[in-house]
């Protein structure tokens, strides 16, 4: 799988991993800060925007692996990685399995573990994908006012990206089932193995992935620090996107 892979800006590397069911546009707000010193790179989750499916296993392995390919494509040896919600799963999986290739890691309303109820969210979602529900639409885009509903001016926004990327489902449930995969395989474990520089940021209105998901990746990565917003929701990089450039430009790698 080739992704579709976009650049700006010049410095360091940093490569930025969306959520699910957006693209690389989900960074949008972040890109302007980072630019002028960092180069930038972008991408689209497999089956997500501009990136093909290809032969998708449902796993995080695998997705954790398409990262290191786009590090490979993009010419970088190592690099400071930024992953946003389900990014953020990718990021450590990929920090764990590949940690020579990750500088240091920022770690953006995410979580190591899920529990039943949200297996179940995830696992209902990539049934109606597989099955081409007529109601999956209406249902996508009632998630994605709810993940928005602290600022609804950024619905519209929200809504446009999300139908973009999601125009293949296929995509969207192969990455909700890596999510689901987690219930029974969750990352806490392995956390302790990752040695790079990280930083963990959290809403505290973040009802999908709360401050307590970060406290507990936080207490097990070595060295991490971590840090809460205050009067933010889930879509940290769009509510919060100074806060959380300037958390990734303070990595000491």
């Amino acid at each position: 799988m080739t992704a579709a892979r976009y650049e700006v800006g010049r410095g360091d590397p940093v490569v930025l991993v969306h959520g699910l069911a957006d693209d690389h546009r989900a960074w949008r707000r972040v890109v302007a800060p980072l630019m002028l010193t960092r180069r930038v790179v972008l991408y689209d989750l497999r089956g997500h925007g501009g990136s093909p499916l290809g032969q998708a296993d449902g796993s995080l392995a695998q997705l954790g692996a398409d990262l290191v390919e786009v590090l490979d494509d993009a010419g970088l040896g190592r690099a400071v990685v930024a992953g946003f919600s389900l990014g953020g799963t990718i990021a450590m999986r990929a920090a764990i399995d590949a940690p020579e290739r990750v500088a240091g890691l920022a770690l953006v309303g995410t979580s190591s573990r899920v529990n039943k109820a949200a297996r179940g969210w995830y696992e209902e979602r990539a049934a109606m994908a597989e099955r081409d529900d007529p109601e999956l639409r209406k249902t996508l885009d009632g998630d994605t006012e709810d993940v928005y509903r602290n600022r609804p001016e950024e619905i519209e926004a929200g809504l446009r990206i999300r139908r973009e990327s999601t125009a293949d489902p296929r995509g969207f449930a192969n990455a909700c089932l890596a999510m689901a995969s987690l219930n029974e395989r969750p990352l806490d474990d392995e956390l302790g193995a990752i040695g790079m520089p990280t930083v963990i940021v959290a809403g505290d209105a973040d009802q999908h992935c709360p401050p307590r998901a970060s406290e507990i990746i936080a207490e097990r990565i070595p060295g991490g620090t971590m840090q809460v917003l205050e009067d933010t929701g889930h879509p940290l990089p769009v509510e919060r996107p100074d806060e959380v450039a300037d958390a990734i430009l303070g990595l000491e790698v």
